[in-house]
């Protein structure tokens, strides 16, 4: 009697989400944190103090303005914010790459022993770790069941983040991904609220208040902010919870469309 078994992969779908929800959770909860912190800030101290009695203390190597300050400050926070955005996502592709990786390998030995099986499955795959996003997003997207339809707008998420990580968030040609109107162009989708009242349809607003005999209608619409050469790149809060939603979003599409092998 044979000790060999037939191994055949399969997913949880709901923990290839848990990784992306959490640093999305955590980004959001910093960049809410960072931007309070301007709120409430009156006045800058002359210096901080960080433990007791310190030998070091720490002060500012060059004094700026409150205003100055809180300016600085506010586009690092959404420097911070498009990094951690793209961290998330890099970890969701390595992830569903490392799967693909290990399905390719059962697929082209399928009868195995189950010794063998649990060393391939717990061998070490660092090599998806030291791709860059563009790379992990397009293996990924060769094993989907359909194109995606959010790669255009991800993709312009990473570039407006490489911007504003080695341009300090001023446009170069480089960063160009619309050359017939030499900008960068920053694209997401957003789910609008359409209220009906008495026939009548307005986008909702803060306050409105809803009955029960109010009609509700959600819109996908594109939204675009577009920055031209030796521009810098400005994004208020609300635009930056609406691509957090959006990177959710995202994570919820490729894995609708992932597919291990032909029958799924």
């Amino acid at each position: 009697m044979s000790d060999k078994i037939t191994a055949t992969l399969r997913i949880n779908p709901e923990d290839l989400l848990i990784t992306l929800n959490e640093k999305l959770s955590e980004c959001t909860n910093a960049v809410f944190f960072g931007i309070n912190a301007l709120e409430i800030t009156k006045e800058l101290p002359e210096k901080i103090n960080t433990q007791e009695n310190p030998i070091f203390e720490h002060t500012p190597t060059r004094k700026y303005s409150l205003k100055q300050s809180k300016e600085n400050f506010s586009n690092w926070i959404i420097k911070k914010g498009f990094e951690d955005l793209i961290v998330a996502l890099t970890e969701l592709l390595i992830s569903f790459s490392f799967i693909i990786d290990l399905n390719e390998k059962i697929n082209a030995n399928p009868l195995t022993t189950i010794e063998n099986f649990r060393k391939l499955i717990f061998k070490p795959n660092d090599k998806n770790s030291l791709e860059n996003f563009p790379n992990l997003l397009n293996k990924v997207v060769g094993s989907l069941k359909s194109p995606l339809k959010y790669t255009n707008e991800i993709n312009s998420i990473n570039r407006v983040r490489r911007c504003l990580v080695h341009r300090n968030g001023v446009v170069k040609s480089v960063d160009f991904n619309n050359d017939a109107k030499n900008c960068i162009e920053l694209k997401w989708w957003f789910y609008e609220i359409i209220l009906i009242n008495n026939g009548e349809k307005k986008v909702m607003e803060k306050f409105d208040i809803i009955t029960s005999e109010t009609k509700i209608e959600i819109t996908e619409i594109v939204r675009t902010k577009s920055f031209k050469e030796n521009e810098k790149i400005e994004i208020t809060l609300q635009e930056f919870n609406e691509l957090v939603l959006f990177c959710q979003r995202f994570g919820i599409e490729v894995l609708e469309n992932f597919k291990l092998n032909n029958t799924q």
